[in-house]
């Protein structure tokens, strides 16, 4: 597949242009911030940098380094027409979406594994953590599979961008690539739902804590756009390399996409940096402290209540509900005043309340949350 000649003398546009240059500028800037606003959440929140945290930033780093290719490319070859000779500028865009398709599979992964991170700090059932696992393996051997398929797709492979012998068909393996992804987006923004969809709370509720985790549905529009100008520029180029600059447009949505995941990735946590905001974590925490008090009061001792002591008993023979249950307050060390959240029925405003000194408890008639500090 040889280079075809391009004749000299008028201006021939380039894979890099104008547009192409202000998004790889502006949409790092921007992913930058929205992990700055995550750590400062949970700084607000003094919550500890987590795994998710780290892996966010790592997902940043190879994100940027797509930008740099850009900027590295454009100074080799100008922008929107090439400044040099036209064959070897279009040998030089050849070598920029050739690395770049390799690396994008990189911020891709390591976003993904974020998320999944992220779901296995909030949900912490065994089997959830374990689909987690899973989840996360399946999502690394995407990620290296794509890559070395993209890698070793021109034989030999230090011809990739000087034109060479095809070992398959380079648009299917584009529109997979593409494809996969888009495909892994939705399965790992479905993740949480299932266990969402079980936990004891109202309908509405579920819907609301649903779609913060649906927040970052958005980068999979752009993951879509990508898809289809990448079937129609890759054919082109594949019909003559005269048309490289074609893969302009998908170029641009290939710095959007993980840009974009890395910021879908950091809206739910946003919580605590607003006005009675909490994060994700604190409300699945909030319904997971309430069944585990209603679990206490079942099973603590024949009447529901803990240490075999019942400051409010319900008449004998009466039906005893999930919400009749006494929380009997314990020594804790470290803490002078407890924090009982007081919920009917839905997760509420967070109020606090003194142990009494008689009977050395509090009795409640509904459900409570107790976070302990």
């Amino acid at each position: 597949m040889p280079l075809s000649n391009i004749e000299a003398g008028e201006p021939v546009r380039s894979a890099i242009t104008t547009a192409l240059v202000v998004v790889s500028v502006i949409f790092p800037v921007l992913s930058a911030v929205a992990i700055f606003l995550r750590f400062l959440a949970r700084r607000s929140a003094r919550h500890p940098i987590r795994a998710d945290d780290v892996w966010i930033i790592v997902a940043w780093i190879f994100t940027f380094t797509l930008s740099v290719l850009v900027w590295v490319f454009t100074d080799r070859s100008g922008i929107d027409y090439y400044k040099i000779d036209p064959n070897q500028g279009t040998i030089y865009s050849l070598e920029l979406i050739f690395i770049s398709s390799c690396l994008i599979q990189f911020p891709l992964s390591t976003v993904k594994i974020s998320i999944l991170l992220f779901y296995r700090r909030i949900f912490v059932s065994r089997p959830f953590r374990i689909a987690v696992w899973i989840a996360i393996g399946v999502v690394t051997i995407w990620g290296l599979l794509f890559f070395f398929l993209v890698l070793t797709q021109v034989d030999p492979i230090e011809d990739s961008w000087k034109g060479g012998r095809l070992r398959y068909d380079s648009t299917a393996l584009g529109l997979a690539q593409v494809g996969t992804s888009i495909a892994l987006d939705v399965v790992v923004l479905c993740f949480p739902l299932p266990v969402i969809s079980r936990l004891h709370m109202a309908s509405k509720r579920k819907v609301a804590v649903s779609l913060i985790f649906w927040l970052g549905a958005f980068c999979c529009v752009a993951a879509v756009v990508r898809l289809v100008f990448l079937d129609q520029s890759v054919r082109a180029v594949v019909e003559s390399e005269n048309n490289v600059y074609l893969q302009s447009k998908q170029y641009i949505f290939l710095i959007l996409e993980p840009n974009c995941s890395i910021i879908a990735a950091c809206l739910p946590c946003y919580g605590p940096l607003f006005a009675g905001g909490r994060a994700p974590e604190s409300l699945v925490r909030s319904v997971r402290s309430i069944l585990s008090l209603r679990s206490l009061g079942s099973k603590g001792s024949p009447n529901g209540s803990r240490n075999g002591s019942n400051n409010s008993n319900p008449e004998r023979g009466a039906p005893r509900t999930d919400s009749q249950i006494e929380l009997r307050i314990q020594q804790w060390p470290g803490k002078v005043q407890q924090d009982v959240h007081c919920i009917g029925g839905k997760l509420s405003e967070d109020v606090e309340a003194a142990p009494q000194e008689q009977g050395n408890g509090i009795s409640v008639t509904n459900g409570v949350t107790v976070e302990r500090e």
